[in-house]
């Protein structure tokens, strides 16, 4: 989308109309751009999928007196009941992240369907009702003012830049809360199973 409308800035540098800094344009949709929430909705399906797997493993093995006899049965019967808590706890703690990455991917979603709308306005291919491959000729036979093209195109500039900016704060934002709601920010990247075997 950003270079689409780069094209489009490219039409009104041309013709004098503005000038602008590629870079700068760019810089607030840079992150927004490089997002992948296909990605993040993959993830969330996936951790819900192995919070359900393990809210079906929570019980198993409660019951092992009867399954296993003798001394060895009671071992095993005594470390489950002594991990049954555990266990439970992992299982909440999976299910409380997999609904916590659920919302954010929806959350996300949301946003990335308002920046696109945002910017498919800018990269509109008409210019005050003319065509960009028009717009040379619009304006060389003063059919519209340099004026108001100039003016459109500053608008559209000012509205990707706002785009961006509340695109990009609004995933750091929900990315942040995640990272709080997860811990994820405690951690180098572990499995919250890691330790456990």
């Amino acid at each position: 989308m950003i270079d689409d409308f780069i094209a489009v800035l490219d039409v009104g540098a041309g013709l004098g109309l503005v000038s602008y800094d590629e870079s700068a344009v760019r810089a607030p949709h840079r992150d927004v751009t490089d997002f992948e929430p296909a990605a993040l909705n993959a993830d969330a399906a996936r951790l819900t999928t192995i919070a359900h797997r393990l809210a079906g493993l929570a019980g198993s093995g409660d019951d092992v007196a009867g399954l296993w006899s003798g001394r060895a049965g009671d071992a095993a019967s005594t470390v489950f009941a002594a991990t049954s808590v555990r266990r439970g706890s992992i299982c909440a703690d999976v299910a409380a992240s997999a609904a916590a990455l659920r919302y954010a991917a929806s959350a996300l979603d949301e946003v990335m369907s308002r920046y696109s709308q945002a910017m498919a306005a800018v990269c509109a291919y008409r210019v005050l009702g003319i065509d960009l491959d028009a717009l040379p000729a619009a304006v060389a036979t003063r059919a519209i003012s340099r004026d108001e093209a100039r003016g459109e195109f500053i608008a559209r500039i000012e509205y990707a830049d706002g785009a961006g900016r509340a695109a990009h704060a609004a995933v750091r934002d929900v990315v942040s809360a995640l990272n709080q709601l997860t811990g994820a920010g405690d951690s180098p990247g572990e499995l919250i199973l890691a330790g456990d075997r």
